[in-house]
């Protein structure tokens, strides 16, 4: 078993130490990468600066691997491994809480197919109904995203994601600000993944740079729900202020070769993470990121990395576990909420929700609208009611004739074109 000697230094073997890692500010002002060591039972946090020091690690070696996260997990396993066996010197105390690090861009994701069912129908059975998003919302996500004619009916299963705010990410203990937008505040308990190495569009290596360079951290991505309701309804850009203002990171990450094997093996996906969320000291939400995917980690991350490439840093969110955000329960934030989510093996988050603004910010729902009276909406309604259902019958009509019929995509006029100048090219190479 380990023991502490006398002069402070860990002798826990390196067997007995998981690959959990922190950002720590050292006694100087320095930062260094922390490492969980076991002594026992009890988890120690080591320095690797403090370590590699003593044991005589040259400074400029230090410096480049071990003051930064993301610099650490470009090391290779072997690499990070050997920085483990020199970890046997107590940390210094760190002050307060902080990131593991900056998301230099921040994706999120859907990925668990039983979120987006009861989500769905949340929206439909609290949101909608009483911000007045119901009629636009039935039409434009039950019907608009079940029937994709001419010759597919079904969701779509490309991994939805939308592009966050990197600079709004706060940490473990800070206060979650409540958006002068919004009177419907969520939370969401995810699960992201972080890489430290390049990704290239069409990369064949994206099973190994996760495994080699991967690490997963616990968020929790604020929502503004009556925000997000009228985003989906009117807007159709995507989602603009909803998500955008606050995203909360806890403080460890777990590399992902502690978690995760290729095809989805490992802790993960195959047995399952426990997620739970207390609110004020009372359970809410129960989950597990076994649930079944709509795609793969490694589909997700390409898709995401298509014409684009990923660099280290990205932070990549890979949806909400099921029943861990109260658009799933009807159950809502309050100002001064204290909220903790807590995940196995990537550890807590807590954050405290802020007052209510005092002043309001923009009704989105109102925003650039003619406002019209309630009769002249009433009357529109009438008239739509009259009109829409023949129109509709017609429309599916045509698109199951589509679908026996239609011959696929046409080329592109771009695309045309450019075909056009290589033929009349090859021509005149010909004459």
């Amino acid at each position: 078993s380990s023991s502490s000697s006398s002069s402070g230094f860990l002798t826990s073997t390196s067997s007995e130490a998981t690959m959990k890692l922190r950002l720590g500010t050292l006694e100087d002002g320095t930062r260094s990468v922390l490492v969980s060591v076991k002594q026992g039972n009890e988890e120690q946090w080591v320095s690797l600066v403090e370590a590699g020091l003593r044991s005589g690690v040259s400074e400029s070696k230090i410096d480049g691997e071990v003051r930064d996260v993301m610099a650490f997990l470009a090391l290779t396993r072997d690499a990070r491994q050997r920085w483990l066996d020199v970890a046997t010197q107590h940390v210094p105390t760190t002050r307060g809480a902080q990131m593991p690090f900056e998301p230099v861009s921040f994706r999120d994701a859907a990925l668990f197919v039983k979120h987006s069912k009861q989500s769905a129908a949340g929206f439909a059975k609290t949101v909608a109904p009483r911000e007045g998003h119901a009629l636009q919302l039935f039409f434009s996500q039950l019907v608009g995203k079940t029937i994709r004619l001419p010759t597919l009916a079904g969701p779509s299963r490309k991994p939805a994601f939308y592009v966050g705010n990197p600079f709004t990410f706060v940490p473990d203990g800070a206060t979650a600000a409540w958006p002068s937008h919004s009177k419907w505040l969520d939370y969401e308990l995810e699960v992201a993944l972080v890489l430290g190495h390049h990704v290239t569009s069409h990369d064949e290596t994206i099973d190994t740079i996760i495994l080699e360079h991967g690490a997963f951290v616990l968020i929790n991505d604020f929502s503004a729900r009556d925000t997000q309701a009228d985003e989906l309804a009117t807007v159709n850009f995507g989602f603009v202020k909803s998500k955008s203002f606050c995203t909360a990171m806890a403080t460890d990450l777990v590399t992902a070769d502690e978690l995760w094997s290729p095809g989805d093996g490992g802790r993960l996906f195959s047995e399952g993470l426990r997620c739970t969320v207390t609110v004020n000291g009372q359970p809410w939400s129960e989950g597990s990121t076994s649930e079944t995917k709509c795609c793969s980690l490694r589909e997700y991350v390409a898709f995401a990395a298509l014409d684009e490439g990923l660099r280290p840093g990205e932070l990549l969110g890979l949806g909400t576990v099921p029943n861990c955000c109260g658009l799933e329960i009807d159950r809502w934030l309050a100002p001064r909420d204290t909220i903790v989510l807590d995940c196995d093996v990537l550890g807590t988050l807590t954050n405290t929700v802020g007052d209510f603004p005092a002043e309001r910010g923009l009704d989105f729902k109102l925003y650039g609208a003619q406002n019209p009276s309630r009769l002249a909406s009433a009357t529109r309604l009438l008239l739509m009611a009259l009109v829409v259902p023949p129109l509709s019958f017609a429309l599916l009509v045509g698109g199951a004739l589509a679908a026996l019929v239609w011959p696929g995509p046409t080329t592109s006029p771009g695309l045309a074109r450019f075909a056009a100048s290589l033929e009349d090219d090859d021509k005149k190479k010909a004459a």
